[in-house]
């Protein structure tokens, strides 16, 4: 049985069946169970849990993973967990300032070419 340590109730079935699937073999359904519980972790964690802590619990729980299968399986997660941040940094934030801005614009010259169309000034 996975002894994770620290792991929300809500993703600790994902993380057992991704144990229970030979991560060893990255098997497609292995993957995908990796995915369910890094999706799982990261929608409902509250507290933010690093590269290291997924490597550590993948020593504990993983005695046939390599070193260089955890760095792999670490890889991923932290590509996942900063791809996810993508949306909330300030450059996202600056771009969809700008983005909405210019929707605005077109759409305040659409309505005033519409106004001039029909006489309304």
């Amino acid at each position: 049985m996975p002894k994770m340590k620290d792991i929300p109730k809500s993703s600790k079935k994902y993380y057992e069946w991704f144990i229970g699937s030979y991560p060893e073999s990255w098997h497609p359904t292995t993957l995908d169970f990796f995915y369910m519980f890094i999706a799982s972790l990261l929608a409902r964690q509250k507290k933010e849990r690093s590269r290291g802590w997924l490597e550590d619990n993948l020593r504990e729980d993983c005695s046939n993973l390599s070193d260089e299968d955890i760095r792999k399986y670490g890889d991923i997660y932290r590509h996942i967990r900063d791809f996810k941040k993508v949306f909330k940094s300030q450059t996202a934030k600056l771009i969809a300032k700008d983005e909405i801005e210019k929707s605005l614009d077109e759409a305040r010259k659409k309505y005033n070419s519409r106004n001039k169309i029909s006489g309304i000034e």
